[in-house]
């Protein structure tokens, strides 16, 4: 068995689990609509729950509720969690935000070293943008905010906020003019190529995972072969994005 009960990687899968019920606790009492995405879905379709080498979780959701929900979690998450972002760490690099565990700890494997550590679910904000001009985004923000550049601190800050309190504002205002019913894509200067359609999307259903039932995109099968193809199939090579170092108690 790859992965088995009590292992490091199982506990910390069921850390983030934790994460996950009390952020989907926060989006219903606050009627924010999420749902599980890429390989945490894929995870709840062939698996029904994670898929058993993976490290991380995921879930989505449109930029205007994702700027919502910024500021609940910050008061309404329970004690033991928070919510990872500049606000939080000076140093976090990321279009995204976390929600990260105080009492464990995984090793990511990326070029950027932050202040917190503790293992995490990702929320990725989606929002309407064709897709010449979301690539054009992400290849300046690659260009102008690549690991290379953070190494000078106040280059990486000044093109940073140009382009999030500039550049990306103004390609979201043309983008509401002349393209407003363009497909989603994850938030402008990210990476991820793959689009989401609305009628994949929504209306959002339910979907068990881990024992729990959570938000999935109405379509599963369209979402989840859009990203991976033959996504039943399983892999010949397995990936993981980092290593679970050690997974405390709930409260130390």
């Amino acid at each position: 068995m790859y992965n088995p009960e009590g292992s490091l990687l199982r506990r910390g899968q069921q850390r983030m689990l934790d994460i996950l019920k009390a952020v989907d606790a926060i989006c219903r009492a606050h009627n924010i609509p999420y749902w599980l995405s890429s390989g945490t879905l894929l995870g709840a379709v062939r698996h029904g729950g994670f898929i058993p080498w993976d490290d991380d979780l995921d879930i989505e959701m449109l930029r205007e509720d994702y700027l919502r929900l910024l500021p609940l979690l910050r008061k309404e998450l329970p004690a033991q969690f928070m919510l990872h972002d500049r606000t939080a760490d000076k140093n976090y690099p990321y279009l995204y935000a976390k929600v990260r565990d105080k009492y464990s700890c995984i090793e990511e494997d990326y070029i950027f070293k932050t202040e917190h550590k503790g293992c995490f679910i990702d929320i990725f904000p989606l929002e309407r943008s064709p897709y010449p001009l979301f690539r054009i985004a992400n290849r300046l923000y690659v260009n102008l905010c690549h690991y290379k550049v953070y190494r000078f601190r106040p280059i990486y800050e000044f093109n940073r906020a140009l382009l999030t309190r500039v550049v990306f504002p103004i390609f979201r205002k043309w983008i509401s003019i002349f393209h407003p019913h363009s497909e989603y894509h994850h938030t402008l200067g990210m990476v991820f190529k793959a689009e989401r359609r609305d009628e994949e999307l929504f209306p959002l259903r339910e979907i068990d995972f881990e024992g729990f039932t959570f938000y999935a995109p109405n379509d599963t099968h369209c979402y989840l072969s859009r990203i991976f193809g033959d996504y039943m199939r399983l892999p010949e090579n397995i990936s993981v994005h980092g290593t679970i170092k050690w997974v405390g108690p709930k409260e130390l």
